[in-house]
């Protein structure tokens, strides 16, 4: 007598509530259904399940099949949808089966050590391992009466390994050859018998079914090279006559001397893949698989086979992939994008979305495309300086290409130009703000506002610029005070010292110099930085003092100020700006003695 399993009723529980859920189409029902772990009542169920006619039984049969192979019992149901999908040639089905069979066989890299005892030597080698255990049905304790004897016998609860998964290796390997038996067997039947290179009608449901298979293989699966020669279907249909492997009666091997950066595109049943029907699969291969090796493959494919085909690629196609995340295909899709004749009549919403998703690598074939095939006139010049506000090079030389060719006939135009100091590409910052500034910083279009944005860049090439701009001799801004003394409120040190050289070079007119007086006085009261644009603000002082002294009133505050500086290089400084003032000035006495009383002028004539 067997013993009672009390997992049973709770297992009838369960599948009642799973056959609820399928009966009435609810989502919850292959969760239900994996939480079932009976073999005998999952078999019955699965007759029920694959004679069901119904396209949401049939897509649960797809994401069943999709999810992780480790529910306790569930062989039986993965063999029957099998089956039956190899009946009624149920390729959806299929492709999911051949690349779930291809993840259950996993081996791993291990090294074993040899000794050879006539040679008394001893080396190490690596070899392939096999992983993931065999699950299998387990009970719960139990306790049963043996008849006989009248004792208690307990069976103890079975736990299946964590990383346990459907069938033993031999099954494993058996359902990799026979999901593949079915394509090849289906691949033989589009050649006549008695030539096997002429294609017969129908040939299409090979190439089908191999797509689709191919879609169902993700990044995950091919994570190692072992991972790569585990698959045999994937193997079978991509790389069967490729030399650097050799195919076994279970394993696919490297061949001598073979490595897995050698694989090239060679499969099986190449002419199949030479139609023109095999171009328009190839090409949703590259836009839609999820597997990088797959696509990859099919570019290859379409390279070696198609190349009179690939001139009709839609340029939206080719956009799609250019947009990918895969290099190899970027590359691929930007040499084809050359010789696109669908280009110049894209929408520009297509270029714009484009700009925002293309790589790095794929970004300048796209910046050649659209310079050779849109016209600059399609853009607008706020477009055009949004284009050269963009870090990547090839977008922002983009723009300024097109800037070069604009006319400029607005206050709304010579605005947008000084936007360029906020660009964000380094390579061209200092060309931007170099031609910006030849606009905006014109004597016709002198922009004080405009040109101020350009020194106070975050960008240092930027800087620069505008500081060669404003040391040209003929430049407007040179004599402006205000431009002057907005310098010294940027951040950046290195412009506001720098203003005080510039002026020591320059010989401006007397009311222009006495403008400049924020500029000596943030110079003359700093305290952290500036020692030595100090002595020359003192000395600019008292020159402006000679020139202007009616102006002494707003100058020699200043000039006080530095007189009694704690630092004694400065106040020396100072006191001798003050004699060659008054030396240059006798005017200046009375002013001096006002602001300066504790000083002991000396008299004019001793001066002179």
């Amino acid at each position: 007598m067997a013993p009672a399993d009390p997992q049973k009723p709770a297992d009838s529980q369960k599948l009642e509530q799973a056959e609820r859920y399928f009966a009435a189409a609810d989502e919850r029902f292959i969760a239900a259904l994996r939480e079932v772990h009976d073999i005998g009542s999952l078999a019955k169920f699965a007759e029920r399940w694959k004679r069901d006619n119904r396209p949401w039984a049939h897509q649960q049969q797809l994401d069943y099949l999709r999810l992780p192979a480790n529910c306790v019992g569930h062989q039986a149901v993965v063999k029957q949808l099998f089956k039956q999908a190899e009946e009624t040639a149920d390729h959806a089905v299929l492709a999911v089966c051949a690349a779930l069979f291809d993840r259950l066989v996993r081996h791993q890299r291990r090294t074993r050590y040899r000794y050879d005892w006539s040679t008394r030597s001893s080396w190490q080698e690596e070899y392939l391992s096999a992983t993931g255990k065999v699950l299998r049905p387990f009970f719960p304790p139990s306790d049963f009466i043996n008849p006989a004897t009248g004792r208690t016998v307990q069976f103890p609860r079975y736990h299946p390994p964590k990383d346990a998964v459907y069938f033993s290796y031999r099954t494993r390997y058996y359902l990799q050859r026979r999901a593949w038996r079915y394509y090849r067997r289906l691949g033989a039947s589009c050649f006549e018998p008695w030539s096997k290179s002429k294609v017969l009608p129908g040939f299409e449901r090979y190439l089908e079914a191999a797509t689709l298979v191919l879609l169902e293989y993700q990044d995950a699966d091919f994570a190692s090279g072992e991972r790569i020669l585990d698959s045999w279907t994937l193997l079978q249909l991509a790389f069967r006559h490729h030399p650097a492997l050799k195919f076994g009666r279970e394993r696919v091997r490297l061949a001598e001397g073979g490595r897995l950066d050698q694989l090239r595109a060679a499969p099986r049943f190449p002419e199949l893949w030479r139609t023109p029907v095999a171009f328009g699969l190839l090409v949703k291969l590259l836009r839609s698989a999820p597997s990088r090796l797959v696509r990859v493959w099919a570019m290859q494919l379409i390279e070696a086979e198609h190349g009179a085909r690939v001139a009709e690629l839609s340029a939206e196609t080719l956009l799609e992939l250019l947009a990918g995340e895969d290099n190899d295909i970027q590359e691929f899709a930007g040499r084809l994008l050359k010789e696109c004749r669908e280009l110049g009549a894209l929408p520009l919403d297509v270029w714009r979305r484009l700009f925002n998703k293309a790589g790095p690598t794929s970004l300048p074939a796209i910046c050649a495309a659209v310079e050779q095939h849109v016209p600059a006139e399609r853009w607008s010049l706020t477009e055009c300086v949004d284009l050269a506000l963009r870090e990547p090079t090839p977008l922002a030389q983009l723009g300024f290409n097109w800037l070069r060719t604009k006319p400029l006939t607005s206050e709304a135009d010579y605005e947008q130009l000084a936007r360029l100091a906020g660009t964000r590409c380094a390579a061209l910052a200092g060309e931007l703000a170099k031609w910006a500034l030849a606009h905006v910083g014109s004597k016709a279009e002198y922009d004080r506002d405009g040109v101020s944005h350009f020194f106070d860049s975050l960008s240092l090439p930027v800087r620069e610029q505008a500081w060669r701009w404003l040391e040209q001799p003929t430049c407007p801004g040179a004599d402006d005070p205000v431009l002057f003394c907005r310098l010294l409120e940027t951040p950046f040190d290195d412009l506001k010292l720098r203003v005080v050289d510039l002026l020591e070079r320059r010989n401006l007119p007397g009311e222009a110099r006495t403008g400049l007086l924020g500029v000596w006085s943030a110079v003359l009261l700093g305290v952290h930085r500036g020692g030595r644009q100090k002595l020359k603000a003192t000395r600019q002082l008292a020159e402006a003092l000679v020139k202007s002294p009616h102006e002494a009133d707003n100058l020699l505050p200043i000039l006080a100020a530095a007189v009694r500086s704690s630092r004694r290089p400065e106040a020396r400084a100072a006191l001798a700006a003050v004699v060659r003032a008054l030396a240059g000035c006798p005017e200046l006495r009375e002013p001096l003695a006002t602001y300066l009383p504790e000083l002991s002028l000396p008299p004019v004539e001793a001066l002179a």
